[in-house]
């Protein structure tokens, strides 16, 4: 009888043991997905970083690929489709859809407004944070949105630096008289 007794007493112990287990492997794999989704939005935001300072393209080649870069960023990536709206233009990834699933944040240049970037769900997912998505997944959005801005704020001030540039040229070169100048330092 008191091996009977310890026997339960062990057996009971494996199975706490074996319920610590099943959760501790739970909370690895909420975790696991969870760092997974991170990486995901790095990716995301790294990849539109890397669209956004390319200075061969145009903002409107910068905005084409960038909509096309968000998607994956997002926890449900096949059903995710994105519009961006800047001034008259709108670009949109080609399975563009607009539905009651919807994350929006503003493109601001100078403290204004001059565009939204609009991420959707083309289908109902589970209720998260904001709708069907991720508190992180708003932190992205308003942080893609704030580089969109800061790309327009800067490839307009190199468009008016270039102009500058060709108009101070054609001054110069336009004058009959040479014209010579020393900065601070002396140096012609």
């Amino acid at each position: 009888i008191e091996e009977i007794s310890v026997l339960k007493t062990r057996i009971k112990e494996l199975e706490q043991s074996e319920s610590r287990s099943k959760r501790s492997e739970e909370a690895l794999q909420e975790k696991t997905h969870a760092l997974d989704e991170r990486v995901k939005e790095l990716n995301c935001l790294y990849g539109l970083s890397k669209a956004t300072e390319r200075p061969d393209i145009s903002l409107p080649e910068t905005f084409e690929g960038s909509v096309n870069i968000i998607p994956p960023g997002w926890q449900h990536p096949e059903v995710t489709c994105v519009r961006l709206v800047f001034e008259n233009q709108t670009f949109k990834t080609s399975n563009f859809n607009e539905t009651i699933w919807k994350q929006s944040s503003p493109i601001l240049v100078d403290g204004r407004s001059v565009g939204t970037l609009e991420v959707y769900y083309l289908e109902e997912k589970p209720e998260c944070d904001e709708g069907p998505f991720l508190k992180e997944e708003r932190d992205l959005l308003d942080a893609l949105a704030g580089q969109l801005g800061k790309t327009i704020q800067r490839k307009r001030a190199e468009k008016a630096l270039s102009e500058q540039r060709l108009w101070l040229d054609s001054i110069l070169n336009s004058m009959a008289v040479p014209v010579f100048y020393k900065d601070l330092n002396g140096a012609f």
